[in-house]
């Protein structure tokens, strides 16, 4: 494949992106293709060495921010038609309140997980400072009964080793909740800008 057939077909299929982000990446790509001819590469093996227009163009729209994909005009290939038009204002009472169910169904999970992690991290504090507390009390206690102290210097450092470990697990928790948002957030963003899959 040359280059203008790799930017022909590029193009077609990042039609549904708003003008300046195609003309962007088409700039890149054709800039990055001159570069590697410069370096010495043939045309067919700098167009090669980008890897296939499918990856390439998935990636572009998914870098694409949601925001311009909204404000910016989109070239449409297919125009609605009137009698589609009637039939979606027919149909918004049952299409709306399928789509205003589920982001609230998604909206209340995330809220669930949530204030499962805020509770976690609230229990997290709650037994490194407990067992903080319990290590630097026991003096005190020690001073009246030395069993007691020596038994809150060892239930402290339980806490405090719950603590820690607890700590890890929330995390973990927390990170995996940012991934899954964020893997959820591109999905989305694939399926808004409804990419040519031919």
């Amino acid at each position: 494949m040359n280059k203008s057939e790799f930017l022909n077909l590029l193009e077609s299929k990042l039609e549904e992106l708003p003008d300046n982000e195609i003309k962007k990446s088409l700039t890149y790509y054709s800039e990055m293709i001159d570069d590697r001819i410069e370096d010495g590469e043939s045309e067919v093996d700098a167009v090669a060495s980008l890897g296939s227009v499918d990856e390439i163009s998935k990636s572009v729209i998914s870098q694409t921010p949601l925001s311009s994909q909204i404000r910016e005009p989109i070239k449409r290939k297919n125009r609605f038609s009137v009698s589609v038009i009637i039939l979606l204002i027919l149909g918004s009472p049952i299409w709306l309140s399928i789509i205003l169910t589920l982001f609230s169904v998604i909206l209340s999970i995330y809220a669930a997980i949530a204030s499962i992690i805020i509770a976690l991290y609230s229990v997290v504090a709650a037994f490194l400072l407990g067992g903080a507390a319990a290590v630097l009390g026991s003096p005190i206690i020690m001073y009246s009964n030395i069993y007691t102290g020596i038994a809150l210097i060892g239930a402290g450092f339980i806490m405090f080793g719950l603590g820690i470990f607890l700590a890890y697990g929330t995390v973990i928790l927390t990170k995996l909740t940012i991934r899954f948002t964020y893997f959820l957030g591109r999905k989305i963003k694939l399926a808004f800008a409804k990419r040519k899959t031919a």
